[in-house]
């Protein structure tokens, strides 16, 4: 019976603290200071109320899940378009690097004068524009293949 009392009383608190919508709190001003307090201090404490509006209003639910994920879904398209456009930068200087190395190679061949230097370095620049080109096409294979997968991560993100 007692435990049933208190648990009364405890509820009819707590329902109360929910509910109140005015709380009065008192100012008393001092030759030192300034003391807001819930309970008096003295004859010349100045009363003040404070109204709140009902703490549990009922706020529609809102989902956001599909907004999340639009803009999860832009961040990573643009992850991936920024990734494919350093891919694309980094075939234009691959393109840039073999032409300037093939380009040495051929200047090479203005330098020299005699004959069988000329045939000794021209099976040298030939072998080395072969070399080039291998690593060129190696490594533009990597890349084109990686653009080609980022292109079809982007179409999916579409």
């Amino acid at each position: 019976m007692i435990k049933l009392v208190s648990y009364l009383f405890y509820s009819l608190c707590i329902f109360i603290c929910f509910y109140n919508n005015a709380t009065t709190y008192y100012k008393c001003v001092t030759e030192k200071e300034t003391v807001f307090s819930q309970f008096p201090c003295d004859h010349r404490a100045t009363t003040y109320k404070v109204n709140t509006t009902n703490i549990l209003q009922n706020v529609p639910e809102v989902d956001y899940r599909k907004q999340l994920n639009d803009l999860e879904r832009e961040r990573l398209l643009a992850g991936l378009q920024a990734e494919l456009r350093s891919n694309n930068h980094k075939l234009t200087i691959l393109d840039r690097e073999k032409e300037r190395a093939e380009y040495k190679q051929q200047q090479r061949l203005n330098h020299i004068l005699a004959d069988d230097e000329k045939n000794r370095i021209t099976k040298d620049i030939t072998k080395n524009i072969k070399r080039i080109n291998e690593e060129y096409k190696k490594e533009v294979f990597a890349i084109a293949k990686k653009i080609k997968e980022l292109e079809k991560k982007i179409l999916i993100y579409k």
